[in-house]
């Protein structure tokens, strides 16, 4: 019986099937998903369709899968599917991430206290189960304070509060926006912390941690922290990215996260680097394809693969060039059908890629009516970070997300 790694779930195909290509190249390919197969068929030897929300159905159909393959490795890089697929690892007697650090990845909170715990840097924080307890908190910490969703992911619903009345206005659309796995419905309430947002990509196996692609974050739509572009790349000095380094490893190990690749959030603070969150997969918004461009030979399938199955990943060189991605959003509230760039400016060499990611017909609407309401992306290499914030600026203010506007 051949060797196979397990994947639950796909996600979306522009988004997802590079890692997918990247692991099928090294690895026989088992697959759960929601559907029956698409752009996944040339990457997968065997599936099964389940319900993804269902996590009975999805265990079924694991192990149906494993009574007809060696399984030797579980991965997701859907946020949504950390702690079941290390639920899975365990029960297939498959080693894989610890089910304790998966459930730490998925709740914020949980994040904190260990970090709290074992000295990591980080913000201070409380819990907050209504609108007198967040301001009782926020009185505490000290205003500005950021209040959050503990199981949500790219930032949805996080939102900066200067004041008591901006606070009570924004605690229930937060605690609204919650995921389902978590239903307690405590919000967390933090320190805000100041400074440049970076994330770290690091792989992770029998304890040690390696980080090999920084991205530094821009973000818009105040209050909220709406996550519009990143730029990877040797994008620190090697003072500050040895620094960071040092904290992602003790925030990774404090969480006891395992055979995967994690991506950790920080704040450069004027007291040095501060954790966010740890994420127990895959970078999104296409960071890791951005770290494939820009660091010669990577694959990130292939060391997903390689730490899913307890194997060393080949050596990681250094990024040789920086390379960034910007999201096209429509001016207003809109019924979409399509993107227009001018030829002129796609026709540039330094132009990677546009794309459009949502099919016409569909309503995007701008935070907080809606999250991550993308018409597309635009992706440019270029010298230096400031080139290419310019560039994708350049991009993303020439392009036209055509559409139908939605009433009020």
């Amino acid at each position: 019986m051949k060797e196979s790694v397990l994947v639950i779930g796909t996600g979306f195909q522009h988004f997802r099937e590079y890692a997918l290509r990247g692991l099928a190249q090294r690895y026989r390919v088992v697959l759960v998903a929601r559907s029956p197969l698409e752009w996944e068929l040339p990457y997968v030897a065997e599936y099964r369709e389940a319900d993804l929300q269902d996590e009975a159905a999805v265990l079924a159909a694991a192990e149906d899968l494993a009574a007809r393959n060696r399984i030797v490795g579980v991965v997701t890089w859907d946020e949504w599917l950390v702690a079941q697929a290390a639920e899975i690892g365990a029960r297939l007697g498959v080693r894989s991430m610890p089910t304790g650090a998966a459930r730490s990845c998925r709740d914020k909170a949980m994040q904190r206290a260990r970090f709290q715990e074992e000295g990591v840097p980080s913000a201070r924080f409380h819990l907050a189960a209504s609108v007198a307890e967040a301001v009782a908190a926020a009185d505490e910490i000290g205003y500005p304070v950021v209040v959050k969703p503990r199981g949500q992911a790219a930032s949805i619903a996080v939102t900066i509060v200067h004041s008591e009345a901006e606070l009570r206005e924004t605690f229930e659309v937060v605690r609204g926006a919650e995921s389902p796995s978590i239903g307690d419905g405590l919000v967390l309430v933090e320190e805000f912390l100041s400074g440049p947002e970076i994330a770290v990509d690091s792989w992770v196996l029998d304890g040690r941690v390696e980080p090999f692609s920084i991205s530094a974050k821009r973000t818009d739509y105040p209050p909220f922290f709406e996550e519009v572009a990143h730029v990877v790349g040797k994008v620190l000095d090697s003072g500050t990215e040895a620094a960071v380094r040092d904290v992602v490893i003790a925030a990774n190990r404090a969480l006891g996260v395992d055979r995967t690749v994690t991506h950790t959030e920080l704040m450069l603070t004027a007291d040095g680097p501060r954790v966010v969150e740890v994420n127990g997969r895959l970078g999104g918004d296409l960071i890791p394809r951005l770290a494939e461009i820009a660091i010669p030979g990577l694959s990130i399938g292939g060391v997903l693969g390689a730490v899913a199955t307890g194997r060393e990943p080949d050596p990681i060189p250094e990024p040789d060039r920086l390379v960034g991605i910007r999201f096209l959003y429509p001016g207003a509230d809109l019924t979409f059908d399509d993107i227009e760039v001018p030829a002129t400016l796609a026709d540039e060499p330094w132009v990677h890629e546009v794309r459009r990611v949502t099919e016409p017909g569909t309503e995007l609407r701008l935070p907080p009516r809606q999250f991550l309401g993308r018409a597309g992306y635009v992706i440019a290499t270029g010298a230096d970070i400031a080139e290419i914030d310019a560039r994708l600026l350049a991009l993303a203010d020439s392009t036209t997300v055509v559409g139908e506007p939605l009433g009020v």
